[in-house]
């Protein structure tokens, strides 16, 4: 048990830190874009919903590749696990850049849903074309990452994030507001310090796998053939994974349409509440990378006790990490806001968001435990359906009608979401015991 416990903080601790580190990026940015106009707060939040549908989508392709890869390790085969890796590349850089076409042919569509305000379409059209042409390097961040979690190895993605950050804060700070005889480019310096920073990133992270010292040492020269068997692997496991994850994204596009009627300041105020609840999400991240690598190690080395007892002492970290999390919500939520805006009436909004948020932290944090377990259990496609069935059943809908049907005041907006979390939460229990996810190393066994 206490080794199991290691194990499980040698995974946790390094993702917690490294979304730590993100999101404290992000958070500082959204700080010094908190400090410019309200067009331009809503307008860098807009641009958010298109960049986090991209990354969204391949971070859960990775989740797929990891599973893979996982499974490649747990068996000891290190040559595989290289030989999978390439493939996901050769699978996903392509798919990536032929996204990343569509949004620059369509993105005036796609932004057309979320507002009818002239100046934020103009606006975000603009910052959006100073940015999209770099996020495939987000696919090739998000497969480098995998490769290592899937290892068990969280500290260098920890350690690639930190870098990143790093030069996002420091050069975001200097291209927005500038420095001495320079004025910097306002909002636009957000867009060149974002660039700089997932350049950095994904060379950073190439050279952790495939330099001197790396993960795949000597094998860059190793170019497999394109196994049209692994290209299905990845595909069945990581695009159900990729709809999960850039479901919320795209929810969001139509949800954010409707916050938009209550107006700019209570959009911009979400914004800010989402980016100060970003301490819970990073907490919540790293369950999802441990359930995934201790399920498919277990899995891969057909290690039944190893399996159930990571599930056991999983969800105790769960329910310890959701009781800080609602802490942080009750205690800090308006410290946390005013370090990302000086508008008092922005804060006096989104405070109200956060306050709600505490209800959804213990199902928040245990559903990303439950859905690692059912998705290397043989059901890749059933957490995807359902966050499906909560975000696009219950969220979305309930949001329509409470917001632009009944004109009900936002705080039943957020009311909605711990709805939907709840949702979500019950439905994976359920099916967690009616296809008895917990034997599935035992069938695997006496097949």
């Amino acid at each position: 048990m206490k080794e199991t416990d290691r194990t499980i903080l040698r995974i946790l601790i390094p993702v917690i830190l490294e979304n730590a580190l993100m999101t404290l990026s992000s958070m500082i940015l959204t700080g010094y874009i908190g400090r410019l106009t309200v067009d331009q707060i809503s307008i860098y939040g807009l641009q958010n919903r298109i960049y986090g549908i991209y990354y969204m989508l391949f971070k859960g392709v990775a989740i797929g590749v990891l599973v893979l890869i996982a499974g490649a390790f747990g068996r000891r085969d290190h040559n595989e696990a290289e030989r999978l890796l390439k493939n996901s590349y050769m699978c996903v850089i392509p798919a990536a850049v032929i996204l990343l076409g569509i949004i620059a042919v369509f993105r005036g569509s796609i932004l057309s849903v979320m507002t009818n305000d002239a100046a934020l379409l103009d606006g975000t059209k603009a910052f959006l074309n100073k940015t999209m042409w770099f996020f495939p390097m987000l696919a090739v961040i998000s497969l480098n990452a995998s490769a290592f979690q899937a290892n068990g190895n969280t500290r260098t993605p920890m350690f690639i994030a930190a870098l990143g950050n790093l030069v996002s804060i420091v050069c975001g700070y200097v291209l927005i507001f500038g420095i001495g005889s320079f004025g910097g480019f306002g909002l636009d310096g957000a867009a060149y310090a974002q660039r700089i920073s997932f350049t950095a990133m994904m060379l950073c992270g190439l050279w952790f796998l495939y330099g001197r010292h790396g993960l795949f040492a000597g094998m860059l020269t190793r170019i497999p053939r394109p196994d049209l068997n692994t290209f299905r692997d990845i595909c069945r496991l990581g695009i159900p994974a990729s709809l999960e994850s850039s479901a919320w994204q795209i929810s969001t596009i139509f949800i954010s349409r409707v916050i938009l009627l209550y107006g700019k300041d209570t959009y911009a105020a979400y914004q800010f509440g989402l980016q100060a609840e970003g301490f819970c999400d990073m907490m919540t991240a790293g369950f999802t990378t441990a359930a995934l690598t201790l399920s498919a190690n277990a899995i891969g080395a057909l290690d039944e006790g190893q399996y159930r007892l990571g599930f056991r002492r999983l969800f105790r970290f769960g329910v310890i990490i959701s009781a800080i999390t609602s802490l942080y919500l009750l205690l800090f939520s308006r410290f946390t806001l005013t370090l990302l805006t000086d508008k008092e009436h922005l804060i006096s909004i989104a405070l109200v968001y956060m306050y709600l948020m505490i209800f959804s932290q213990f199902p928040q944090h245990v559903q990303k435990i439950y859905a690692g377990y059912i998705r290397t259990s043989g059901h890749p496609k059933t957490p995807m359906l359902i966050n499906m069935t909560g975000l696009w059943g219950v969220r979305l809908p309930l949001t329509i009608i409470a917001g632009q049907l009944l004109h009900l005041p936002v705080f039943w907006l957020w009311v909605i979401i711990d709805i939907d979390q709840w949702v979500r939460f019950t439905l994976s229990y359920i099916l967690m015991k009616k296809d008895s996810v917990m034997q599935y190393v035992a069938k695997l066994k006496n097949a």
